[in-house]
Order: structure tokens, then sequence, then C-alpha cells
């Protein structure tokens, strides 16, 4: 059957998104693969995001790979707040008022790229080591799953990561939400990662793997779970 027009519309700019995003994942790529020469261990991050630096120096070591990039180190810095803006999620998250949150990324240093896109940098100060986080626990809706006395319910995990980044292809042009035009990725010891499917995760393996299929849900920000 012949598509609609609007349907169209929305697949040529998925399309565009879609070759944005290989694009910045792979200079970054290449970005891991130049600091790996520099400190002289191929195939081994974990000396850019060592135990020591913060996210603003592990920033401003990335950023120098990437030509005709400016960094921005928080919202604060002149000529930054426009890239600074909240991110809806690929699925509805909600908070514990139990209305839909948003990624909001005020504190992170950004790299900001000569095409326009965003790079939101973070590390985990680990050097890649095992280490123990804690995280809140979400039901199937997204909602914020409580204990019996009213607090929230939360889990304890091991993990390697040694950081976690995202990047949004078109900067603060919506649609600004993570499986669109917004991606997240853990950063290994020895290679890039797609995160989970909240924040684009399964759009980014979709992407990577070629078969460029987005996944994200239609929702407005700040929309109240009906029970």
């Amino acid at each position: 059957c012949a598509m609609t027009l609007p349907a169209l519309i929305q697949k040529n700019q998925d399309k565009e998104l879609i070759s944005r995003a290989k694009k910045v994942y792979s200079d970054f790529n290449n970005v891991m693969l130049l600091s790996q020469q520099d400190y002289g261990f191929i195939g081994d991050n974990s000396f850019l995001f060592n135990e020591k630096d913060d996210a603003l120096t592990v920033a401003r070591n990335i950023n120098k790979y990437f030509k005709g990039a400016k960094l921005c180190e928080n919202a604060n810095q002149d000529g930054c707040e426009s890239f600074y803006y909240n991110i809806k999620y690929a699925t509805k998250r909600y908070s514990s008022d139990n209305t839909t949150t948003t990624e909001n990324s005020r504190t992170r240093p950004k790299i900001i790229l000569s095409n326009g896109a965003i790079i939101a940098i973070d590390t985990n100060k680990s050097g890649c080591a095992l280490k123990e986080y804690t995280g809140t626990n979400y039901d199937e809706n997204g909602l914020v799953i409580k204990n019996p006395d009213g607090s929230i319910s939360t889990t304890t995990y091991k993990s390697s990561i040694c950081a976690n980044i995202f990047f949004d292809v078109n900067g603060a042009k919506k649609p600004n939400q993570f499986g669109h035009d917004s991606f997240w990725f853990w950063v290994q010891r020895s290679k890039l990662e797609p995160a989970s499917e909240y924040v684009g995760g399964t759009s980014l393996k979709n992407i990577l793997t070629g078969s460029d299929k987005l996944k994200y849900e239609y929702y407005a920000a700040g929309q109240k779970f009906e029970f």
C-alpha cells in the first residue's frame, strides 16, 4: 500500500537521524582508538577513564580529538545554556510522584561537534574495574517500585563499565528522545556497547547491525500514570 505523506516524511527524517547516529558513534569509536594509541595501550580504555580523572578532565581529553568541537563544562558557561535541555526516555519512566521523568544532564560536560551533534560525557571513575552500584527498581510500566514501608526499592549490582556516554545527533532540535535522536552507550574496557532499552539501546543496536529500526514510544513529558 502507498505510504501516507506524514509517514513518508517521518521515514525520511528517521533515515537522516540514523545516518547521523552512525557517524557520531563511529567518530567516537575512532577517538577511543586514537586515545589508546596515545596512552600506549591498544584495546584498553581504562587509561582514559581512570580512577582519578573526573568527567570534566575526561571531556577535555576527548574534546581535543574532535576537530572544530566546542567544550561546554556546564550549563552556566557562556554560550552553553542552549546545549542543556531535557531528553525523554525511549519508553516511559516515572518519578516517585508517578509523572514521566526525563534525563536532565545539566551537570555533565558536553562536547558540541562541528556537525551540531552533542556528546554528554560522564565517567564511573573506576578504571573499568568491577565496582558495586545501587539502582532504583522499576516495574514493566516504568513506575518506581516501592517497599511496604513506602521507601523506594533498590538493587545493588556489580559492573565493570568505565563510563556512560550519550549523544544527541541534531542537538537541541526536537524530538529530544532516546531511541529517536538521542542514544546512550557504555564504554567498556575494550569496546563501546549500546546501553539499556529505555535510553535508546535497542535503537542503537538496530542501527549498528544495519536493521535501522528506531524503537521509541510516543508520550508527553510530565504525563501522569493512569492507574
